[in-house]
């Protein structure tokens, strides 16, 4: 794995939301983020997301599963909630107990076929790997899609006006707008992916 995507992103930083309700592994994944030249941000339940997140002005979120031990809270609605409005931030979600019960691997299985989640199991190296998997999918990501989110992002940060073709609107509606609309995906399905994978068994 290269040192850090965050040279990617030219003069801004890759910006990130870590949430978990255990602070010692908030707290851990968040500096290995910020090693990496990531702008963090720290959140130990969904309200604290929810105020935070804003579509289009974060790169990757790192979710606990099992955030308060309250249905509504895991991990899956958070995503789900998500991709309401922004259909393709990388999204990771770990979690030490997912595996306890069949229902959680169904629903994991759900979750990866249709949200484009990507999942780490905590424990031994979960950290590391769910730092290295943040990454992945943002490197995975678009790049065109990412260039012109980057170029809105610090007017929508500074509520900025811009304008348009029909006259002028807040450049935070515009980054939203963009990013809820699904024309391109993250994950292993989307058509960029699907054209370089034709591309290499082509030339292989």
């Amino acid at each position: 794995m290269r040192k850090s995507i965050a040279k990617e992103f030219g003069d801004q930083r890759p910006r990130a939301i870590v949430l978990d309700d255990n602070p010692n592994a908030r707290k851990m994944t968040a500096r290995r983020l910020r090693n990496k030249k990531f702008h963090v941000i720290e959140c130990a339940n969904p309200a604290a997301f929810h105020a935070e997140w804003i579509p289009g002005t974060i790169d990757v979120i790192v979710s606990d599963w099992d955030l308060s031990h309250e249905p509504d809270d895991d991990g899956d609605r958070i995503l789900a909630s998500v991709r309401k409005r922004d259909w393709d931030v990388p999204f990771v979600l770990v979690s030490g107990k997912l595996y306890e019960a069949t229902q959680r691997a169904e629903v994991l299985e759900h979750l990866l076929e249709s949200q484009g989640a990507g999942f780490v199991r905590r424990g031994a190296n979960g950290i590391k790997l769910a730092c290295d998997l943040a990454e992945d999918l943002i490197e995975r990501r678009d790049l065109v899609l990412l260039k012109v989110i980057l170029a809105l992002r610090p007017a929508a940060l500074a509520g900025a006006v811009i304008p348009t073709t029909s006259g002028q609107q807040s450049a935070r509606e515009a980054l939203e707008d963009l990013v809820s609309k699904p024309a391109v995906s993250h994950d292993a399905g989307r058509p960029l992916a699907i054209a370089r994978k034709n591309k290499a068994k082509a030339l292989g």
